[in-house]
């Protein structure tokens, strides 16, 4: 092997060790900004130690609304990340729930990064996009709380559930394009672990049967989580 074939290949392993240190470590807990794939790429294994430090980090509250204490009982809980799933499933929340009689909160998930900043572009987003899909429950817009958390997306939407003691989780079962983004993956993840049961919107993408309304299966998928105890540990 000469000595440039030889160099090549030490810096091919080096930068996919720090690259996939970055993808195990980071991307699994949510950290979807590039940098710090880049940063991997650069440092290759001395990466390691520092995204697993990174990884080791409980999910944070970052903004929470207002609370409304007129609706009382257990509440229901739903996903939220701006995709076309994400929106089935606050569409079918806000049909299935007055939250004059049930609790509702929407809780976004955002990378864990955006956590050390209360200004952070980001934040503002996320509060403006849970301030608008709370419109959507009509009258009862104004008793809808909304919940911002940095972490893993999985784990930050089974932490508010199960904090606030809730009845149920709904979600949409893809996320933004279709990818991990807050639901979809997420989706599959929080139905198999949550001890809380899940209601999953149908897919955007599939068409509706005849008179059978916006959401396909809706009423079998409800008195499933309804009846199953929520997921398999």
């Amino acid at each position: 092997m000469t000595s440039s074939l030889f160099a090549a290949v030490v810096a091919v392993l080096w930068v996919a060790s720090g690259v996939l240190a970055a993808l195990v470590l980071l991307g699994r807990q949510g950290y979807r900004d590039l940098r710090w794939y880049l940063i991997g790429a650069v440092l290759g294994p001395l990466f390691v130690p520092i995204a697993a430090e990174r990884a080791d980090r409980s999910v944070r509250v970052v903004d929470l609304a207002h609370e409304h204490p007129r609706a009382v009982g257990a509440p229901v809980v739903v996903g939220v990340d701006g995709s076309p799933g994400s929106d089935r499933a606050v569409r079918l929340a806000a049909r299935l729930f007055d939250p004059a009689r049930v609790p509702v909160v929407l809780v976004t998930v955002l990378d864990p990064d955006a956590a050390g900043d209360a200004d952070d572009g980001r934040r503002r987003e996320a509060r403006a996009l849970l301030a608008d899909r709370a419109g959507w429950f009509g009258a009862g817009a104004e008793q809808v709380v909304t919940e911002v958390v940095c972490g893993q997306p999985a784990r930050g939407v089974e932490t508010v559930a199960t904090a606030r003691g809730a009845a149920l989780i709904v979600l949409g079962r893809h996320g933004a394009g279709g990818t991990p983004h807050l639901l979809g993956d997420v989706a599959h993840r929080v139905s198999r672990h949550a001890a809380i049961p899940v209601l999953l919107a149908e897919r955007p993408d599939r068409r509706p049967d005849a008179g059978s309304g916006e959401v396909v299966g809706a009423t079998d998928t409800a008195e499933g989580a309804a009846t199953s105890g929520g997921g398999r540990r």
